[in-house]
């Protein structure tokens, strides 16, 4: 089976640099127009990598760069840009496990041969919710922390602590809700400090919550998408 890329860029001539990059190496190419279509896409096919066009991810908004969030930590991505003068392909690469990879070929060769994935969508809003963070169930040396962005089975919290790595179990107490018991969650991914210049922090699967804490969760979530 050929390898598939998802391709987002809105500027027609960048589109035609890009594809025939891509198909260089023998590889489907499908291209879209915006964050928004990179999520739903993502969502409904595998591919073997993701790559954005630097230019539309500038005139994103925050909110449409969370809707890709879940996708570019599943999948192998890269931001692509064309060098005004020789029209050449520069490439920012962003997946961490990928090795040897020092030019854009290079790294499209890499992601040729990783097994393509299905990333699914998650409907995440921008919610700004005090929290306290530990990675004991009885909340043993809590910090302090806060959720940048939220959705009815996860959310995204600042955090700089080395000792939480992807796959670590923590414990988690919203102070918004009314529900103060700590709900069980699972590290998804991690924004390691200093390595870019967006928000460190770590990336959490809601595991285990009480019924209430549930429909508070999702009543906040539903009250964000309406303002």
């Amino acid at each position: 089976m050929q390898p598939q890329i998802l391709l987002a860029v809105a500027d027609e001539e960048r589109r035609l640099i890009y594809e025939a990059f891509v198909k260089k190496e023998r590889a489907i190419c499908h291209t879209v127009s915006s964050l928004r279509d990179v999520a739903n896409q993502a969502a409904r096919q595998p591919y073997n990598a993701i790559f954005l066009d630097m230019p539309l991810i500038v005139k994103a908004s925050r909110y449409e760069k969370s809707l890709v969030d879940d996708a570019l930590h599943a999948l192998p991505n890269a931001r692509l840009n064309v060098t005004a003068k020789t029209q050449k392909i520069r490439m920012l690469i962003s997946w961490d496990a990928q090795e040897g990879a020092h030019t854009p070929e290079e790294h499209l060769r890499y992601c040729c041969e990783q097994h393509p994935k299905v990333a699914p969508i998650c409907s995440r809003v921008l919610l700004n919710l005090n929290a306290v963070l530990s990675r004991s169930p009885n909340m043993a040396t809590p910090e302090r922390t806060v959720c940048i962005d939220f959705s009815p089975g996860g959310c995204f919290l600042f955090c700089v602590n080395d000792e939480i790595t992807p796959l670590s179990t923590v414990w988690i107490r919203l102070v918004a809700l009314s529900d103060q018991s700590p709900i069980t969650a699972t590290v998804c991914w991690k924004r390691e400090w200093g390595m870019t210049s967006e928000i460190p922090g770590i990336g959490v699967r809601f595991d285990v919550m009480t019924p209430q804490q549930q429909a508070e969760i999702l009543s906040l979530c539903r009250g964000k998408l309406k303002k």
